[in-house]
């Protein structure tokens, strides 16, 4: 298994300089104060600085294995003894393997022997730091990980709640669409087949497109007429449906299914509790990497608009939000008579 640090591969450099200027160093110092020469001296310095990288990487191991749960006192006796431990280890190997490759001669013997008590200090004081280093970057490996899993976490949040905010939108859809086939069976058997034909034509749609597929604007145009179509075979003459769609338009995209709660809103606040004609009037245009779409009805405003749960729109809006993260991507309001509906979808 490579070890956790070795695995960014910007840190190598950074261990090839420190291999290096701990070899040299030393080896300056052996060479100046004890007259040790630069052959033998850079050997020495290369041997320990080479252990140093490799017990100083070693210490994430035990650092890391079990300590989160156990007290400061103890992680603090915990790394003293691991670096005191560390700090040994070092010694006996380097000495062990420079004794083999300059063990000839005396002169670095003698070396050797009275730079220990300073090289085991240095060493310790290296090892700290190898120790405090390893904390952090535990600190930072748990970090990581942790916002990982909050990314997760909430791709899975928002994926549940655009399945369920759709699955509480299309039986809405379904349940008027029944019944205007059943207020036709006995009245227009053949109006009732024809609304039958229509609404299997938006549940293959609504079906092909159950996980909030991007579609194109013109696609969901055809089902937002399948479905004016069958509203008007149930309203007459009192449902009319016009719309003006810009033709740099037509390739936008949209959410599957997200017009439609817009067009029985409309229906809702126009239609019910009303005899006059209503006109649905559907407009889509773009403005920079936005595309807006815009339904709106006469409505008669002496007739107070029909108490309902307000689910629609309210479910329109939070899956704009979910999918684009950004509020008030849908406005509505009525003014003058006329009930509008505004959504803007980022095309970007």
């Amino acid at each position: 298994m490579l070890h956790p640090v070795l695995t960014h591969k910007y840190v190598y450099p950074g261990l090839i300089l420190f291999w290096a200027f701990h070899a040299v160093l030393p080896a300056a110092l052996l060479h100046y104060y004890a007259d040790l020469e630069w052959t033998y001296a850079l050997v020495d310095g290369g041997v320990y600085s080479f252990g140093l990288v490799i017990v100083g990487l070693s210490l994430w191991y035990p650092v890391s294995f079990r300590t989160q749960e156990i007290p400061i006192t103890r992680k603090l006796l915990h790394n003293s003894l691991i670096c005191v431990v560390a700090a040994v280890i070092w010694i006996l190997v380097s000495s062990f393997l420079c004794r083999i490759l300059l063990g000839t001669n005396q002169h670095y013997i003698e070396v050797a022997s009275t730079v220990l008590p300073f090289r085991i200090l240095w060493g310790i004081n290296e090892f700290v730091m190898f120790i405090i280093a390893s904390h952090f970057f535990i600190f930072y490996t748990d970090l990581e990980e942790k916002r990982l899993q909050e990314e997760v976490l909430k791709k899975q949040v928002k994926e549940s709640e655009l399945k369920t905010l759709k699955a509480q939108l299309n039986p809405h859809f379904l349940f008027n669409s029944l019944n205007s086939v059943s207020a036709l069976t006995l009245t227009a058997p053949e109006d009732a087949r024809h609304m039958l034909a229509q609404l299997s034509e938006l549940l293959r749609y609504s079906l092909s497109n159950n996980q909030m597929a991007m579609i194109s604007l013109s696609k969901e145009m055809e089902n937002i007429r399948r479905y004016m179509e069958i509203e008007r075979v149930r309203f007459g003459e009192l449902l009319n449906y016009e719309e003006e769609i810009a033709a740099d338009c037509e390739k936008s995209i949209v959410p599957a299914l997200i017009l439609l709660p817009l067009y029985e809103n409309a229906i809702k606040h126009g239609l019910y509790e009303s005899l006059d004609p209503v006109t649905v009037r559907t407009k889509c245009f773009r403005k920079g990497n936005n595309l807006f779409v815009v339904v709106s009805n006469n409505f008669d405003a002496s007739v107070s608009s029909p108490v309902g749960t307000g689910l629609g729109l309210k479910h329109t809006a939070n899956i704009l939000r979910n999918l684009f993260g950004r509020d008030g991507l849908l406005v509505a309001g009525a003014s003058d008579g006329i009930y509008t509906v505004r959504i803007c979808i980022p095309q970007s």
